[in-house]
């Protein structure tokens, strides 16, 4: 690797203080917007629609039942807090001074929303990021697109020059489906991993709206070639530690110890499991197939027909039957 290269790749790797806090501010700005055009709207009309109930979060007062032999209880609504979600034929009627509203259930929005809210503010900043010049997201796409091409070029060239790389990118970039396929017998890399980074060379060097429909592949590429790779078994672990935390809610649920009235606590739990069993859901479809390996000789071959019963070609085998493929037969005339 050239000294250029090699310093374009560890400045790539870098992020500046003013990324992050942009990241971060932008991942916070998205987690409320969702809070307050999204799940707010949401949770409304599905109490409105299944429930019945009209939501009270405006200040005032509300009682409800904790349990059997116990009196009621009375809280204070307010739009992050407390809401009480009462019946909407009580909603109007004249009441005393030190009447509440009687609830039939509280909900507390914190605790039911932040784990969709929180895991949705980041991914959608995370995507928002692929779009600016310098942007978070966008710089670490780069830098496995500068990585890959890298390797590529060490594999091909072995100490190579800024101009080799560039041609390297030249030809991955303008190959057409035939040409992908030699390109990937002579780089020794599976088609598919060579077919991601064309697309997200297209993208890194498409301008404007172009740019926006190229980003599926760009993301696919860098989900492949780094965070799966990296991060998913966290991402399992994770998953297991949700599922930890939903069993204990439940339990404490069942033995009622968590009054029926309020939710929030389960929801919160079911809330904070499906969005990590989504997120382990995207690792999976965007991971390298676990046979990948197998389908790759030591001198670049290929695999025909797929799985351990495929025929195992080398290089140059692959390439002959390649070349019979595509001679033209004419048909036979019957005699």
């Amino acid at each position: 690797m050239s000294v250029a290269n090699r310093s374009k790749t560890f400045e790539l790797h870098e992020h500046t203080p003013v990324q992050i806090v942009t990241f971060t501010a932008l991942a916070f700005a998205c987690t409320a917007a969702l809070f307050l055009f999204v799940a707010v709207p949401l949770m409304d009309g599905f109490f409105e629609s299944f429930l019945r109930n009209a939501t009270v979060r405006d200040g005032s007062t509300v009682s409800y039942h904790i349990a059997q032999e116990r009196p009621d209880d009375t809280v204070t609504t307010g739009l992050m807090s407390t809401w009480g979600l009462v019946d909407e034929r009580m909603i109007g009627k004249p009441r005393g001074p030190n009447s509440p509203l009687p609830a039939d259930y509280i909900f507390r929005p914190l605790l039911a929303f932040t784990p969709l809210v929180v895991v949705g503010g980041f991914v959608l900043a995370a995507l928002l990021t692929c779009f600016f010049p310098g942007g978070y997201v966008r710089q670490k796409i780069q830098r496995e697109i500068q990585t890959m091409l890298d390797h590529l070029s060490v594999a091909q060239y072995g100490e190579h020059t800024p101009e080799e790389i560039r041609q390297l990118t030249r030809d991955i970039a303008s190959a057409d489906l035939r040409r992908l396929h030699d390109l990937a017998d002579v780089y020794h890399v599976q088609y598919e991993d060579l077919e991601l980074l064309q697309g997200a060379i297209h993208w890194r060097d498409a301008k404007g709206l172009s740019q926006w429909t190229k980003t599926h592949d760009a993301i696919k590429f860098y989900m492949r070639e780094y965070f799966t790779e990296r991060y998913s078994n966290t991402v399992l672990g994770l998953v297991y530690m949700g599922a930890a935390v939903l069993i204990i809610v439940i339990g404490i649920r069942g033995l009622k110890f968590l009054p029926s009235t309020d939710p929030s606590i389960v929801l919160g739990a079911l809330g904070l499991e499906f969005m990590l069993l989504i997120t382990y859901a995207v690792v999976m479809i965007y991971g390298k197939p676990e046979d990948s390996s197998q389908t790759m000789s030591a001198s670049g071959g290929h695999s025909i027909g797929g799985g351990d019963q495929g025929l195992l070609l080398d290089g140059e085998s692959e390439q002959i039957l390649r070349a019979f493929l595509a001679v033209r037969r004419e048909p036979t005339k019957d005699a």
